[in-house]
């Protein structure tokens, strides 16, 4: 059945814009290219658009209308990965891959905005958001876009995404309310100890004995002092000391993440780790250095928005095809605007038959006729949206 605004030039345009992006992939904060090639093509179709946040975008449509305000995002930046993909359109920047997707974002949104501006007369103010680096936990796009108030400045009452999925069938989409990924929390552990001889170790202290008890029973926070039926988890990363055989080093290092789909819970984990941290370190007496990095919280859709966007995709593709998806422990860092802004991230299914093309590896590959729903999906949204007011 065909879609009532994606027809078969606008598919192509999307197609079109894709490709550029997967050819030319950027880390983030280095999305100079990508922005420039957005905000010129939002300039030729009429757009008001500006750079933001250094290498991000932002197109206006209707910047003056009052009323209601929609911001819909698509991320734009690549993954450090070697694509190992037969593509005709590979990566053709050496270590670099759009490995999660992000190019089908950006153009699917700009296929939105090119049909959206046509239809600007019945629509209220749209805010399109080409947000830089959701993938850089430590310091996200989205963490600059709230402090510079960017979407606050707007008057923005809620905000929509979508998350291409190759793990999905295509042709099916999953959107619900509630916890759909989890908070991505980095940790840092530096232990001090007292090197020597390993012939004497009674005359240290050791800090790799230390760790490896630290290691363990930073577990117990999972099995014993987590409620069971709320999902955790701590994984220590990296555990780095010592160089040789018969030294005992003074230090040493770990590294590691911790996830979770209560932002509650997540905010009592540092204090947790620093209790079993430093218990253990006192009765051995060693010192410690423990940095604790909040990254993305969990991503929580919000009921009414989210409801919405289960009418609109139903209309679309069937209500059969609109299914509620497992939430997933990866981090996501759309979930920053939603403990602003009341909003939806829906996942648009692109599996290739029965093949595995997981995110984040040089193999990620999705069907590329699942983008047109995702640009149907947008315009749609958009369109019942400000008509609930009109």
């Amino acid at each position: 059945m065909p879609y009532k605004y994606v027809d078969k030039d606008l598919e192509e345009y999307i197609i079109e814009h894709r490709r550029y992006f997967h050819e030319h992939p950027e880390l983030s904060w280095h999305e100079e290219k990508t922005s420039t090639y957005i905000l010129n093509e939002l300039t030729k179709l009429g757009i008001e658009a500006r750079k933001i946040i250094g290498t991000g975008v932002l197109g206006i449509i209707n910047p003056n209308k009052s009323g209601k305000v929609l911001a819909i995002r698509a991320d734009i930046d690549a993954l450090p990965i070697e694509e190992k993909t037969d593509l005709a359109f590979k990566s053709k920047s050496r270590g670099v891959m759009h490995a999660c997707g992000h190019d089908t974002h950006a153009a699917i949104l700009l296929g939105a905005a090119k049909k959206l501006v046509t239809m600007k007369d019945e629509l209220g103010k749209i805010v399109l958001l080409f947000q830089p680096a959701e993938e850089f936990i430590k310091d996200s796009g989205a963490k600059h876009v709230i402090e510079e108030k960017i979407l606050e400045k707007e008057g923005v009452d809620r905000i929509i995404a979508l998350h291409i999925r190759s793990s999905l069938k295509s042709g099916e989409v999953a959107i619900q309310e509630g916890p759909v990924m989890a908070s991505a929390d980095t940790f840092r552990l530096e232990i001090i100890g007292n090197g020597g001889h390993g012939s004497e170790p009674h005359l240290t202290i050791d800090p790799i004995a230390v760790g490896s008890l630290i290691v363990q029973n930073l577990q117990n926070i999972v099995s014993r002092k987590n409620k069971p039926s709320k999902s955790m988890v701590l994984s220590v990363t990296a555990f780095n000391s010592g160089n040789t055989e018969n030294v005992i080093p003074d230090r040493a290092e770990l590294l590691g993440t911790t996830r979770s789909f209560d932002n509650k819970l997540r905010d009592k984990l540092p204090q947790m780790m620093d209790t079993v941290i430093k218990g253990i370190c006192d009765a051995n007496e060693a010192k410690y250095k423990f940095e604790y990095n909040f990254g993305t919280p969990a991503t929580v859709n919000e009921k009414e928005a989210s409801e919405f966007a289960r009418r609109v995709a139903g209309e679309i593709i069937g209500e059969e095809n609109v299914v509620n998806h497992e939430p997933r422990m990866g981090g996501e860092d759309f979930a920053k605007y939603l403990t602003h802004i009341p909003g939806a991230m829906m996942f648009l299914g692109a599996k290739i038959n029965d093949e595995d093309h997981p995110h984040h590896s040089g193999i990620f590959k999705i069907d590329e006729s699942a983008m047109k729903t995702g640009s149907e999906y947008f315009i749609s949204y958009a369109r019942k949206y400000f008509s609930q007011s009109l």
